[in-house]
């Protein structure tokens, strides 16, 4: 194995033992050291292979943000642009549901108001670099099709990433996120992509 192979696989076992341990503390993870220390990682490896905890922290979520936005770069060029946003929908949700996302986002929170510096670039890496990607793939969108003309492609996205999180967090006060079936996660997925179609369609009116 040469040494890149090998620093990839050192990288890969670290965030995956990592993630492991934020999972089972989602709603109570508040540093990353301790998830570190949890998962039977020697502190050095973390700061030998991501420079340091936040750097492990970044590149946990800049992970993340690239399996969400995957449908938004990879699309078909057959494929409409409705069930492009159904599939990034879901897997956003997804991500959102079942990954350590959410604890991440605790403890980037709670790095932020020591003022660590983490947080712009949390931001950048994850939401931000989410809704970016969203909107650009709108843009091209609204360029391509006449139907799906808009006049502001960063506005929709947003509108578009609101409701999404609005239904996570309807169901977050019924039920448990990780316990949500994949049907109520398609459907809330689907009703959100349904209101920004007709949203849309009423804008180009």
């Amino acid at each position: 194995m040469d040494k890149r192979a090998s620093i990839n696989e050192t990288r890969s076992d670290i965030i995956c033992k990592v993630a492991n341990v934020l999972r089972e503390e989602r709603a109570t993870a508040t540093n990353i050291e301790s998830a570190v220390d949890k998962a039977g990682i020697n502190r050095e490896a973390v700061a030998t292979t991501f420079g340091s905890m936040h750097g492990l922290i970044l590149e946990m979520v800049s992970d993340l943000s690239s399996a969400a936005i995957q449908p938004l770069e990879d699309h078909p060029d057959e494929q409409t642009v409705r069930d492009v946003l159904i599939e990034f929908g879901r897997r956003l949700v997804n991500i959102y549901c079942v990954s350590h996302l959410v604890a991440l986002y605790r403890i980037a929170l709670t790095e932020a108001t020591r003022h660590s510096g983490i947080g712009r670039e949390f931001f950048d890496r994850g939401p931000g670099r989410i809704a970016i990607c969203l909107a650009q793939y709108l843009e091209y969108s609204s360029r391509r099709f006449d139907q799906w003309r808009m006049d502001n492609p960063r506005r929709v996205a947003d509108s578009f990433l609101s409701l999404l999180g609005d239904q996570i967090e309807l169901f977050d006060a019924i039920t448990p996120a990780r316990t949500l079936s994949a049907s109520d996660q398609s459907n809330a997925v689907v009703d959100a992509v349904e209101l920004v179609c007709r949203g849309i369609a009423t804008e180009g009116q």
